[in-house]
């Protein structure tokens, strides 16, 4: 059974069901995972797990599982995470040290290791972006958005891309789950966490989820050499016009489900560092709107973020 400790300390985790806490004992810190209110997160934990512990990357060592309780007793890997220490002097070093362990995944991880790991399609894209929808659009106080247009226009450029969704996407991969440890040396200094909710996905997905992150408005001064950095050494299977060109639409969708997940979090927790992503948010979509094939689609997006509140 679980410790039943006063030198336990609960974490804050976003918002994600699970819970979780730092156990300290015997000199030596732990992190409890409680996955009792989601019980898919947790097998997905322990299956993930499996997959990255073939791979020479840093994730915490799993010391005990409770199945009965659903939790796990992990490595502390400490609180240094990448969006605390990041400055302009240090940002280039992090994102090369992020970006080396994603060639490392790749390079290392085969198709069959990926088996049980549900694949992207449309249909979740649609689902993400619905939230773009069902949020953002009405806190801007948009009455005659083009709903079914928008959706058709997604499906169709969608399509014309023929992604091949066969590697592995950590899915959150971003400064927040990534955790600096100083006592590593070369790329196991990046210490990887939540990574539960891993999928089967485009090559570059985590990629551009740490290139383009929506929380912080680091400069993206080093974004295309390290999209070509990557190219360069990882087989991506397609030609890196076709690559760039998938990595900015569905960094698209990523950040249209932001945005209005922004708005749906803000609304349920009434905390406002919520609505301050939004702005970071909208600088990354623009971005991506400067680099899609689609007229339509990019004046959709320029006509709702021109609206004023």
């Amino acid at each position: 059974m679980l410790p039943i400790s006063h030198n336990l300390t609960e974490i804050k985790s976003g918002y994600s069901n699970k819970k979780i806490f730092r156990l300290s004992e015997n000199k030596m810190n732990k992190i409890i995972i409680d996955f009792s209110k989601d019980k898919k997160e947790f097998y997905n934990f322990l299956n993930i797990y499996q997959i990255l512990s073939k791979v020479n990357v840093s994730i915490p060592k799993i010391y005990e599982v409770y199945t009965k309780n659903k939790s796990i007793i992990m490595e502390d890997f400490g609180d240094a995470t990448f969006d605390k220490i990041y400055n302009d002097q240090n940002l280039y070093s992090l994102l090369r040290l992020a970006v080396d362990n994603l060639i490392i995944i790749q390079n290392s991880l085969t198709s069959s290791d990926l088996n049980e790991l549900e694949e992207y399609s449309f249909k979740k894209l649609r689902i993400e972006i619905s939230e773009f929808v069902d949020y953002y659009i009405p806190y801007k106080k948009i009455k005659k958005f083009p709903k079914n247009e928008f959706y058709n226009c997604w499906e169709y450029i969608f399509n014309f891309q023929k992604f091949n969704f066969t590697s592995f996407a950590h899915k959150d991969y971003e400064f927040i789950n990534l955790i600096f440890l100083k006592n590593n040396k070369c790329h196991f200094k990046c210490g990887i966490i939540d990574f539960q909710s891993a999928f089967k996905g485009f090559i570059g997905w985590d990629l551009f989820s740490v290139l383009e992150n929506s929380r912080i408005n680091f400069p993206r001064k080093y974004n295309e050499k390290l999209i070509k950095y990557f190219y360069n050494n990882v087989n991506v299977g397609m030609n890196f016009k076709t690559f760039r060109n998938q990595y900015y639409l569905l960094n698209l969708g990523r950040q249209t489900r932001l945005l209005g997940r922004w708005i749906k979090l803000f609304n349920e927790k009434n905390t406002m560092k919520y609505k301050n992503y939004i702005n970071t948010t909208q600088v990354r979509i623009n971005e991506c709107l400067n680099n899609i094939q689609s007229d339509r689609l990019r004046d959709i997006y320029l006509k709702v973020l021109k609206s004023n509140v």
